[in-house]
């Protein structure tokens, strides 16, 4: 009987000291993760886009600090890999669709462990911008007024219809009540340009127009007509 105690004894210290203990590490993530894609109206990829990733700086001239600067790639998207859980900036400089340039800025927010996916139309950051054209003789509506919108920085002053034709971003003629209406990027300074449709002959109009975001923005001018 004390052998077999023995042997049950000696067992029990075998299985004990064949024991692996396995340690661990966890590491919970303190950070998260940030893409941002750009599209036209159809959903394709915009490539090639520079966007600025911007923190904000904590003191009192809230002075944005640019932290990281990216190309989209073909699909129109940048990945700014991991980040803090903040709240950033992100600016895109200039996205083009049909040709036309837009200004991209907003917030996002990143959160702890977590990727945000973010996918944006470029055009979707647009307002509309309604002009009214009158008769300065006898405030009536004027019809086939030709009515341009120039880039700001793009405007000269003395170069004739033609020349600001060819600059023009938006372009028409108001309808049988004066009116005419575009839909235009948002925060974006326009000159604007109003002319005869038969001759080509400058109103010497000297506005300049804006729209905010998802914003209707009305003007009005009044021509001299001998």
């Amino acid at each position: 009987m004390k052998s077999k105690f023995t042997i049950l004894i000696l067992m029990l210290a075998v299985l004990t000291s064949c024991k692996k203990t396995t340690n661990v590490d966890v590491k919970l993530s303190t950070s998260g993760g940030l893409t941002y894609k750009l599209t036209d109206d159809a959903g394709k990829g915009l490539p090639n886009v520079k966007v600025f990733l911007f923190d904000r700086a904590d003191n009192y001239t809230n002075t944005n600090i640019l932290l990281d600067t990216r190309l989209t790639d073909q699909n129109g998207q940048v990945d700014f890999g991991a980040l803090n859980p903040n709240n950033y900036t992100l600016v895109a400089d200039s996205p083009k669709v049909n040709n036309v340039a837009y200004m991209i800025q907003e917030y996002v927010q990143v959160t702890t462990g977590a990727v945000k996916q973010k996918e944006v139309k470029v055009t979707d950051f647009s307002g509309k911008f309604n002009m009214t054209v009158k008769s300065y003789n006898n405030n009536q509506p004027l019809k086939n007024i030709g009515v341009i919108l120039i880039p700001s920085n793009r405007f000269n002053y003395s170069s004739s219809t033609t020349a600001n034709l060819k600059v023009a971003e938006f372009s028409g003629l108001t309808n049988e009540a004066g009116v005419i209406t575009f839909k235009i990027p948002s925060n974006k300074h326009y000159s604007v340009y109003l002319y005869n449709s038969v001759t080509n002959a400058s109103y010497n109009q000297n506005n300049s127009a804006h729209v905010q975001k998802d914003a209707t923005a009305s003007y009005s001018a009044t021509i001299y007509q001998p």
